[in-house]
C-alpha cells in the first residue's frame, strides 16, 4: 500500500491558481509513489485552522507527508516557518516535500 500524502496550500499565496497548484501536488505525489490524499487550504485569513488540521489528520491516518507549493506556504518567514516544520515533524513524523524545484 502506498504512504498518504497530504497537501497544505495558503489561498492567499495561491493567486487564483490553486487548481493548478494542486494537480503539481498530485504529480510529484505519484511521482515519488504517494498516494495525495487530499488538499488542507488555509483560508486568506490565515487563521491556522487548516494546519491544525492537518496535523491532526496526519496522526489520525498515520500519515508522515505533506507537499506543499512552496515554503512560503507554511510562513513567509524564517523563524514561523521553522516552527511549524518541527510542528509538523514533532508531533506527526512527518516529511515535507515542495514542487518548487
Amino acid at each position: 500500500m502506498e504512504a498518504l500524502i497530504y497537501g497544505y496550500l495558503r489561498d492567499d499565496l495561491a493567486d487564483g491558481h490553486s487548481e493548478e497548484l494542486e494537480d503539481a501536488m498530485s504529480t510529484l505525489a505519484r511521482e515519488e509513489g504517494l498516494c495525495f490524499a487530499a488538499t488542507f487550504h488555509e483560508s486568506t485569513s490565515g487563521d491556522g485552522t487548516a494546519f491544525v488540521e492537518l496535523t491532526q489528520e496526519l496522526k489520525r491516518a498515520d500519515a508522515h507527508h505533506v507537499v506543499v507549493p512552496s515554503l512560503d506556504h507554511l510562513a513567509g518567514q524564517t523563524i514561523p516557518r521553522d516552527i511549524l516544520l518541527a510542528k509538523l515533524a514533532h508531533e506527526a513524523a512527518a516529511q515535507v516535500w515542495t514542487i518548487e524545484s
